[in-house]
């Protein structure tokens, strides 16, 4: 990344103007203000120049018309009254009288006496308008001539701004902080915008969960960061795809596996039969029904592995209904009843006086019951009882079994005691329910609850 396309370089320029905009900006702006007006101002526009320049110029036009006739005197003050037509002027002859007046505008006597001379020079020495008395030739008794111009056409081009600099240099001013304000704002901006736009586009995401890749506008540090953003994306794609593949290899093995072993237990099966009507002695017998029960606990982990397999495929066949749970527990309890029986289980079964329905699954929850039965069997045969209860407390419906085993190790409900847990969990979760295990050396309870609003789930 080149240092120019650095955020914290034009960040570090911004805040270097910042710091250098009073003493930087203002003669700045008086340069802008003032350069154009002294280069473009043609002092030929103007016939004033300074205020001595233009007292001895009127001293010398006074020596000139020294000698002159009183026309003659007419004529070059009038020339000279249209080469300064912002000026008054008028003279006064040897006699004292007023003669000519070009654009005076005060009063004037028709007589000058000496004390009025002085008088009027008094008034009007360094007084607005600027105002200069020369005599005729050089002599007072020749009598003078008097030309008054404003002072403001002889100032500066700057000080002929006046008041209006400091009105045009704040308007300066304020049209730079504006511009660089703007420019700040369109900076930052800018940053947030594609900040929001990056957070947008993480929580846009495929079918997958994954967002997608965006597209990298500058190469800066957030230009890095999309750039960073889109490797995650392609790495979590290719994690996906290799996941998905394993665990479609894993679902492929275990379906092929539950089926290439259901041949040769059906076989073994059907061999023992023959066996048992060769065994003669009671220690073959009890053998050959030890075989017969391991191979029914193969067949019933075969089953589970494929009801594993589907329910994580989601293919597993799921058609809610009203059931109702009174006449489950019953019908599901008297099919494990002999099996109870033969262990020397004691059972106990305790249902509602009114129908309690649950929308569910009815061969979910035949499975249900019977992976938790089958666990009771397998880890609770010492305590030898089973409790089946149905109840409600509040909003909620419950079915609660429990033994007086010792117990098995659970850290949480989906990994369980074996994988007929784990298909438990999956049904359980699948169809909206809610089940707790509380497990010590005293015995196990189970408790499966259902809220009395749920609904079915499609």
């Amino acid at each position: 990344m080149k240092w120019r396309n650095s955020l914290v370089v034009k960040y570090l320029i911004i805040i270097f103007f910042a710091f250098t905009f009073i003493p930087i900006i203002i003669p700045t702006a008086s340069l802008i203000i003032l350069l154009p007006t002294t280069v473009f101002h043609n002092e030929k526009d103007s016939p004033y120049e300074s205020l001595t320049d233009f007292k001895v110029m009127w001293h010398k036009e006074a020596k000139k018309l020294g000698n002159k006739s009183d026309e003659a005197i007419k004529e070059h003050l009038e020339f000279l009254h249209n080469k300064y037509p912002e000026s008054q002027i008028f003279w006064v002859d040897k006699t004292g009288k007023t003669r000519d007046k070009f654009s005076y505008n005060g009063k004037l006597p028709e007589s000058w006496t000496p004390s009025y001379t002085v008088q009027f020079m008094k008034d009007h020495t360094d007084a607005d308008p600027y105002t200069v008395v020369a005599f005729l030739n050089g002599d007072s008794s020749d009598g003078f001539i008097v030309i008054k111009v404003d002072r403001e056409h002889f100032l500066l081009p700057i000080e002929q701004l006046g008041p209006y600099y400091d009105y045009i240099l704040l308007s300066l001013l304020l049209l730079i902080l504006i511009v660089f304000t703007l420019l700040s704002w369109r900076f930052f901006k800018d940053i947030r915008k594609r900040l929001l736009h990056l957070t947008a586009a993480m929580q846009v995401k495929n079918e997958d969960g994954i967002p997608s890749q965006i597209t990298v506008s500058k190469l800066d540090e957030i230009g890095k960061l999309e750039k960073s953003f889109n490797q995650m994306i392609l790495e979590l794609e290719q994690s996906q795809k290799r996941e998905r593949d394993a665990e479609t290899l894993r679902k492929n093995l275990i379906a092929n596996l539950s089926h290439d072993l259901r041949t040769p237990l059906t076989t073994i099966r059907a061999q023992l039969s023959n066996v048992k009507e060769e065994v003669r002695t009671a220690k073959g017998l009890e053998s050959l029904v030890l075989i017969d029960q391991k191979i029914d606990f193969l067949s019933n982990l075969i089953d589970n592995l494929l009801s594993y397999t589907l329910l994580s495929a989601k293919k597993y066949p799921y058609h809610p209904e009203k059931i109702e749970i009174n006449r489950l527990i019953r019908k599901i309890t008297a099919q494990w009843y002999p099996l109870f029986e033969q262990n020397e289980f004691e059972v106990s079964i305790q249902a509602e006086n009114e129908p309690v329905y649950w929308l569910a699954d009815s061969q979910w929850m035949e499975r249900i019951f019977e992976n938790l039965l089958q666990n009771v069997i397998r880890h609770a045969s010492a305590g030898k009882y089973i409790g089946v209860y149905i109840q409600k407390t509040g909003k909620m419906e419950q079915i609660i079994i429990e033994d007086r085993g010792k117990g098995f190790g659970r850290e949480n409900n989906k990994d369980g005691a074996g994988i007929g847990l784990s298909i438990v969990d999956m049904m359980i979760k699948d169809m909206g329910l809610i089940w707790t295990i509380d497990t010590s050396e005293n015995g196990t309870k189970i408790m499966l609850m259902n809220k009395l609003d749920n609904e079915i789930k499609t």
